[in-house]
């Protein structure tokens, strides 16, 4: 289905964008979480946000927060009201 496509092509730009900067934005990385329709495209998403906490001495907690968010459903999505 080109839907399905296209949706793949916009997550793959988004990412690749997040992935080139080293402080990407909290809306592209809100986006990136409430959109990702798959599990390649999250996993791919927690694998760098992973690299991001290890690669600092203090990782924001954000990030880990965000991790968590995506492999536990800790918490509930950013926008959301739970």
């Amino acid at each position: 289905m080109k839907a399905d496509r296209l949706k793949d092509q916009y997550m793959d730009a988004v990412l690749e964008r997040i992935m080139q900067v080293r402080y990407p934005s909290k809306e592209m990385m809100d986006r990136v979480e409430n959109l990702a329709h798959d599990s390649d495209h999250a996993e791919l998403f927690v694998h760098h946000l992973i690299n991001m906490v290890e690669s600092t001495r203090y990782p924001s907690h954000q990030i880990m927060d965000r991790i968590e968010r995506i492999l536990y459903g800790t918490v509930g999505r950013p926008g959301s009201t739970s």
